[in-house]
């Protein structure tokens, strides 16, 4: 009777061994890869930057050559030109549960459940300016969001 307790407790705390490693195993899996999509952004984001600044130093002819048609091109009074490239985005979504109350003849309030409102909507515009000197050579790119 002995030896099949001892049997039977090591064969339960075994398996509550082998629950707990297997639990902190996923939950590791998904730190790691909620570390791994933040790090991904960051690492996207910091990609963008570099490629479009990585064009100074470069003829304004490559850029249009690879972008396309700029989108504004003015010139400043010191002699150089910005062309200038803009990108709009827009949207929205969530959802909206409207919200009741139910009461009796006596408007005695029975039941009632608040409104859930979780609507969003978002409107910027990207932009990405390249300065070129007299040469057609782009000197200075700057970027951001209006």
């Amino acid at each position: 009777m002995r030896i099949t307790f001892i049997i039977f407790f090591t064969l339960c705390f075994n398996t509550k061994s082998l629950v707990l490693q297997a639990q902190t195993l996923a939950s590791n899996n998904t730190r790691a890869q909620a570390r791994y999509n933040k790090e991904k952004i960051y690492a996207d984001a910091q990609r963008k930057i570099f490629t479009v600044t990585s064009w100074a130093g470069s003829p304004i002819s490559n850029l249009l050559a690879k972008w396309g048609n700029y989108t504004k091109k003015n010139e400043l009074p010191n002699g150089l030109k910005v062309y200038s490239f803009e990108y709009t985005y827009s949207g929205s979504g969530g959802n909206y549960t409207p919200g009741y109350i139910v009461t009796d003849q006596f408007g005695n309030v029975l039941e009632q459940r608040a409104a859930k409102d979780n609507t969003y909507s978002y409107n910027f515009t990207e932009f990405y300016e390249f300065y070129v000197d007299k040469n057609q050579t782009i000197i200075h790119v700057k970027s951001g969001t209006k």
